[in-house]
């Protein structure tokens, strides 16, 4: 199965991201969150509105025929955004896949106004583990904790439940595609675990029971660089 997945683009990139997915004909197109526009600029009550109206006139750019789009929200998505078809999964993966939208909210430099506290962000991958008791694939908005999650200060701010439930587990035989810390786009394989942070771009993946290969990734756009920057 060939995966092609992006993540925090801020509503950027869109086009060279419609024209990847045409060159490469991926199975199964994966969005990890932080896709749309913060609208900051618009009155806080229109901001909402204005998220579902960029999606509904840009999704087709992520959409094709016989592939599978599936979308998980980030913590620019403001609370409420949903679009309808957007949670499916290819053929064979119900069950299979965990999905986690928080982001750790810990005070610091780094502290984000809606992120979680531990216990939430706990409560939320028991939820989906209660679920998916076997996950072949993570996608998760915040990459574990100490894989792909430093900032530019160097500072780990990864998400600590996943992190210790991966280590429990051993470090299996799954992928992570996860996002958020624009500074750690890359691969990173920890035991038979690979994490692939796809922050301000893309990743090319061939997956094959378990094995991970990364064909290719690069940034489609730059820190700051924004649809919605003033």
């Amino acid at each position: 199965m060939k995966i092609l997945a992006f993540s925090d683009l801020h509503g950027n990139g869109f086009h060279e991201a419609s024209s990847l997915i045409n060159q490469h004909h991926p199975h199964w197109i994966v969005s990890c969150g932080d896709m749309l526009p913060d609208f900051t600029q618009r009155p806080a009550n229109y901001r909402l509105m204005a998220q579902q109206e960029f999606w509904r006139d840009h999704r087709h750019l992520f959409i094709r025929q016989g592939i599978v789009t599936t979308m998980i929200g980030g913590n620019h998505e403001l609370p409420g955004f949903r679009y309808p078809g957007m949670d499916l999964l290819p053929a064979g993966f119900e069950g299979r896949v965990v999905r986690l939208e928080g982001i750790p909210g810990d005070p610091g430099p780094f502290s984000f106004a809606n992120g979680l506290p531990e216990a939430e962000l706990e409560e939320e991958l028991q939820d989906q583990l209660s679920m998916v008791p076997n996950p072949l694939i993570y996608l998760s908005h915040a990459p574990p904790y100490g894989s792909c999650d430093k900032s530019h200060r160097g500072e780990h701010i990864g998400h600590r439940p996943l992190f210790r439930h991966l280590i429990d587990q051993e470090w299996p035989r799954v992928l992570v595609l996860c996002g958020h810390v624009h500074n750690g786009f890359g691969v990173e394989e920890a035991g038979t675990t690979t994490i692939v942070n796809v922050a301000t771009g893309y990743a090319l993946i061939e997956w094959n029971e378990g094995f991970v290969h990364v064909l290719e990734m690069e940034r489609l756009v730059k820190d700051g660089n924004y649809w919605d920057s003033p």
